[in-house]
């Protein structure tokens, strides 16, 4: 009788865990993982530029990366793509460098490939510049975070973009400041 009861507990027990995890779930499912938006024009950069230009970036986050995607038509050769801190008429620190092309450091020797090279910046998936069109998509991680956010998690970066005191900053070959600039607010879901 002992071995009937035993097994009854462990029934019972796994059933009511099963109930919590698929409860727990849902509710994680429902909450859904925040997203992020930015537009990218001239006149958002400080102070503003006169460009063709203008884009879209968006982003989503993941346990412990912010995926994104990058679309960037009329503007000049991309340089960098950057969020920083700071309030929309306002410049501020770099949090993470979303999009750096090799070679860009200006010393030979830093931009020659080194054996074992992994990614430093984000784990770029795919990138494609025209010369009217860029477009960047891949996952920014810890690794990426620099200034004021350097060896920080993850987390604390999606806090600074949900404060709205966040842009994403374009650079260009012509623009090297900024060619286009976008407040990073967070997208409503529902």
């Amino acid at each position: 009788m002992n071995k009937f009861f035993s097994m009854g507990l462990i029934v019972i027990f796994g059933s009511i865990l099963t109930i919590v995890g698929i409860n727990l779930y849902g509710l994680a499912d429902a909450q859904g993982n925040p997203s992020f938006t930015a537009t990218l024009s001239g006149k958002e950069v400080v102070p503003p530029v006169e460009t063709g230009g203008s884009g879209m970036a968006n982003f989503e986050v993941s346990d412990n990366s912010i995926s994104y995607q990058i679309n960037v038509l009329n503007a000049g050769k991309i340089t960098f793509v950057q969020i920083h801190k700071g309030a929309a008429g306002t410049n501020g620190d770099v949090l993470a460098t979303v999009f750096k092309p090799k070679g860009n450091s200006g010393n030979l020797i830093d931009d020659l490939p080194k054996i074992g090279d992994l990614p430093k910046i984000s784990d770029i998936s795919s990138i494609t510049q025209k010369s009217s069109s860029f477009s960047a998509s891949g996952n920014i991680n810890e690794i990426a975070l620099t200034g004021p956010m350097k060896g920080k998690p993850i987390a604390d970066l999606v806090i600074a973009m949900q404060s709205g005191e966040t842009y994403v900053n374009v650079q260009t070959e012509d623009h090297p400041e900024g060619e286009l600039r976008g407040q990073i607010s967070e997208t409503d879901e529902g």
